[in-house]
């Protein structure tokens, strides 16, 4: 299966350079409906039937393994959790992101956000995180690896500073995830996130301060997970299914 996911990953790309460079003419709009398009599909691929436990708690052990499961309690707690990243842009520049902030305030926030939830957060959730959990199963390390890899190959056409902060977000939606959080929960956090930083991610920063910014956000995304999986890791069986 982690052959399946990685040849999906590649033939991804592919075909988002060609749709970046406009060799099927397609605007912004039909680029982001068409992306999330493919990435569910290929996400369905490698879920199959597994994809029923995104919508309902797993009565099993979930790709064969305890500790890859979910529960309501941990997806409270994953939201929780998840308005951590959300203070992060604040912390670090909180004159730009009181700006930008201030600019969300307009009667279309809630459509501009259940975009962001449907048509960006929820397919990047389902093949990078949860596609990848069922293809790499128990290894948590190479999870995190490849999930972070692809995740950050796919924001590389954004410029390396976006690349860099999404793949530090990706980290920390992958251990909230692994902690036990619902996918659903972790897009709807992903979404709003989106918004906080204006889709830009960089939040008009340049130069060295975009750098700075991407290498900040990226410490603080790693060192939250490392210090929420030490705390709230989930257990694992003695033995899985096969």
């Amino acid at each position: 299966m982690h052959i399946v996911f990685s040849i999906f990953v590649f033939i991804f790309a592919g075909l988002f350079e060609t749709f970046r460079h406009g060799i099927f003419g397609l605007n912004p709009t039909e680029i982001m409906t068409v992306t999330a398009a493919i990435l569910g599909l290929c996400a369905f691929a490698i879920l199959r039937m597994d994809v029923l436990s995104v919508l309902q708690r797993p009565k099993r052990d979930l790709y064969g393994h305890s500790h890859l499961g979910w529960t309501w309690s941990r997806t409270v707690l994953g939201l929780f959790l998840g308005a951590l990243l959300w203070i992060v842009p604040a912390v670090i520049d909180p004159i730009q992101f009181q700006t930008e902030a201030l600019s969300l305030r307009t009667p279309t926030l809630l459509t501009a956000l259940a975009l962001q939830v449907l048509l960006v957060a929820l397919p990047q959730e389902l093949f990078f995180r949860e596609a990848a959990i069922k293809s790499f199963r128990g290894d948590t390390s190479t999870i995190y690896l490849l999930s972070g890899l692809a995740y950050f190959v796919f924001f590389v056409p954004a410029g390396l500073p976006t690349a860099v902060v999404m793949a530090g977000a990706g980290v920390f939606f992958m251990t909230l995830r692994l902690i036990g959080t619902s996918i659903l929960a972790i897009a709807l956090i992903h979404g709003v996130l989106n918004m906080l930083l204006t889709k830009g991610v960089t939040m008009g920063l340049s130069g060295n301060d975009e750098w700075l910014y991407a290498g900040y956000f990226f410490a603080v995304c790693v060192g939250l997970s490392v210090v929420i999986k030490r705390l709230f890791a989930q257990k694992t069986s003695e033995y899985s299914y096969a």
